[in-house]
């Protein structure tokens, strides 16, 4: 049991962004143990922009955010600014204050959340007045993000303060905007190399994705950089700071804002006064892109020695994945995918993980109608109940076993007694949950693109399972209308040669007796004619009844059409053609006692046994049956008229 003074903590994050989330996981794990925390973790892998829009992929991977209870979670850490769809990050936030748990904001500043905001004002200033003050420059073009975005327009604003502080004049053509990412920022480099105004001494920009692709644009457009142009970025990814040269940015102080997060979280938990509003300040990187001293050679020796390496590694796991594809698609249960699947669990890249699906994914028993429709049969969001169907602690397999959703975990408290975290990803097909894969996060094993690629093979291998399933159970349900009467049940004339006919073969065979019997309604145009036709449908089912009444060892009931029935099979030791006739007449007589309709169910009969033989077929044993049938008929009649 988990200590009184221990907190849970969830924290909630988006995209697979390796500098930016993967330096505060590990801040995160790395201190959860000094405040006597424990994290769960719940992360979708893209940016959920495309949720807002309605995009399947992203809605499928927000599902993960629908997993959390929080009657078990004592505070909260968003990291905002990863996801990017707003109205999945206000209802995670508006759930959590429903229940009173304190959250903390990072990099978004959120009304009702205790904000931690980078100091991004202070930062930028430093990079321009060093491009001013350290080299002199007064040309100085800026390329922001977005139009209208409040990064972006702060940015602008600080770009403006430095200059006008220095007594520049501000010139709009120098400033563009390349969305933050590299396609606009292209054409705003071209549009400041076609300006009539001077080429600018350097370019300051927004982010590092902007000031990568302008470095690179204007070397190919000729440029000699930074001898003619110097060039600065911002947020310190690890593509600029490892570039060559090394671009001058601004690195958030990732450590400081997560100790700062637990921090708050803890003076809240302890009843402390707290500030709404919180700054932790970002680093400026000096690099060689601003004209300054270039990292020495070895630094970039190494980087791609390192760069190959990662190269040759993920070779080697795509072929891995593409096996593994293979091996789990080439089943015909689900139990042969898991089974499977085991050979590739270093791909959890955890010690300890668990494989949740939603209740009844499993299931073969489902209904035509409801696989035929959509909306029964997909599910958006956790069923009440999940099943664990692959498991594993230190490299011993756990059982499968199913519990309530709303633990998370069979074993949860206990793991966490055991654990310092456990994260829970998504497994879906587009927006079709399929359940999640709950992991110990590991820093330095886990490689989220590579585990990305994995969960969502594993995602898609399931989903194709399910849709063979499906396939399967509409063939089956099309095949049994297709040899099936739909009035009474029984087989029609397809399906009665389709099933009885090599067990004909098999009496030819090992020289069996084999009984066949024709049944026809007797008075059915009367029944018709004087009660109506839903009547004569109840006199035909009567007769359907009757026959798989009458049956002794399994002998085949049809419906050859109309009034006309079939019972066929291997004649059972010790029977005879008496024994049906008088069950069957025993039947109906039996019938007519008990529900008293205003007309009697009869039926005239016709039995034929024998030995088969190649000579003779099943349709000249069926003939004869109808022979002796219309001989039983004729009596009929003939004491109608008496």
């Amino acid at each position: 049991m988990l200590s009184r003074d221990t907190r849970i903590i969830a924290v909630c994050c988006a995209a697979i962004d390796t500098n930016y989330n993967k330096h505060y996981m590990r801040y995160f794990t790395e201190f959860a143990n000094k405040y006597n925390f424990k994290i769960l973790y719940f992360r979708a892998f893209s940016d959920l922009y495309m949720a807002a829009s309605g995009g399947k992929h992203d809605i499928g991977e927000s599902c993960i955010y629908k997993l959390i209870n929080y009657n078990i979670i004592d505070g909260m850490v968003i990291l905002s600014e990863t996801i990017k769809c707003p109205s999945i990050r206000d209802n995670i936030i508006s759930h959590a204050m429903q229940h009173n748990i304190p959250i903390v904001s990072i990099d978004h500043p959120i009304d009702g959340c205790y904000n931690i905001n980078y100091n991004y004002r202070a930062a930028l200033e430093k990079i321009l007045l060093h491009l001013l003050e350290d080299h002199h420059y007064t040309r100085i073009n800026f390329i922001a993000g977005i139009k209208g975005n409040h990064f972006s327009d702060e940015r602008i604003d600080i770009y403006k303060k430095v200059l006008s502080e220095h007594n520049i004049p501000i010139e709009e053509e120098r400033i563009g905007y390349g969305g933050f990412w590299s396609t606009p920022t292209k054409k705003v480099i071209n549009d400041f190399i076609n300006s009539d105004l001077p080429m600018p001494q350097a370019i300051a920009c927004a982010n590092d994705v902007m000031a990568i692709t302008a470095y690179h644009s204007l070397t190919e457009a000729g440029y000699d950089l930074p001898h003619d142009i110097a060039i600065t970025g911002f947020d310190g990814i690890i593509q600029a700071v490892d570039h060559f040269p090394s671009i001058t940015t601004a690195q958030h102080d990732y450590k400081s804002a997560a100790i700062k997060a637990f921090d708050l979280l803890q003076d809240i938990f302890n009843n402390r006064e707290v500030p709404k509003e919180n700054y932790i300040n970002s680093n400026v990187l000096i690099g060689g892109s601003c004209g300054c001293v270039h990292t020495s050679a070895r630094k970039y020796n190494s980087l791609v020695y390192n760069l190959n390496n990662k190269f040759d590694e993920q070779i080697h796991f795509n072929q891995n994945q593409i096996n593994m594809s293979a091996d789990l698609n080439d089943n015909n249960s689900f139990q042969a995918v898991f089974e499977k699947l085991m050979h590739y669990e270093k791909n959890f890249f955890s010690h300890r993980f668990w494989l949740c699906i939603v209740d009844n994914f499993l299931t073969e028993d489902e209904e035509l109608s409801d696989i035929l429709d959509e909306r029964a049969s997909k599910r958006f969001g956790y069923s009440s109940h999940m099943d664990v169907v692959l498991s594993k602690h230190d490299k011993v397999w756990q059982g499968m076993t199913d519990f309530e959703t709303l633990n998370l975990l069979p074993n949860l408290e206990q793991a966490l007694e055991e654990e310092t975290n456990i994260m829970f990803v998504p497994l879906h097909a587009l927006d079709h949950t399929i359940g999640y894969v709950a992991l110990v996060y590991e820093p330095d094993k886990i490689n989220m693109e590579q585990l990305y690629q994995f969960v969502m093979n594993v995602s898609n291998s399931l989903e194709t399972m399910k849709v063979h399933q499906r396939q399967q159970s509409i063939i089956s349900s099309l095949e049994n209308k297709y040899i099936h009467d739909p009035l009474t049940g029984l087989l029609n004339r397809r399906g009665f040669y389709q099933k009885v006919l090599p067990l004909f073969n098999k009496c030819i065979a090992e020289q069996k007796h084999f009984i066949a019997i024709s049944v026809d309604l007797n008075g059915l145009k009367k029944i018709n004619d004087t009660y109506g036709h839903s009547d004569g449908d109840i006199a035909i089912s009567a007769i359907g009844n009757i026959l798989m009444q009458s049956c002794t060892h399994d002998e085949t009931c049809a419906r050859f059409g109309g009034d006309e029935f079939v019972m066929a099979g291997p004649l059972a030791d010790g029977l005879d053609n008496d024994y049906f006739s008088d069950k069957l007449h025993h039947n109906m007589n039996i019938f007519n006692e008990v529900h008293n309709y205003p007309y009697n169910i009869s039926a005239s009969i016709g039995v034929i046994t024998g030995i088969p033989t190649h000579d003779i077929s099943l349709d000249d044993f069926i003939k004869a049956a109808d022979e002796e049938m219309y001989k039983d008929k004729a009596i009929h009649h003939q004491l109608r008229k008496d």
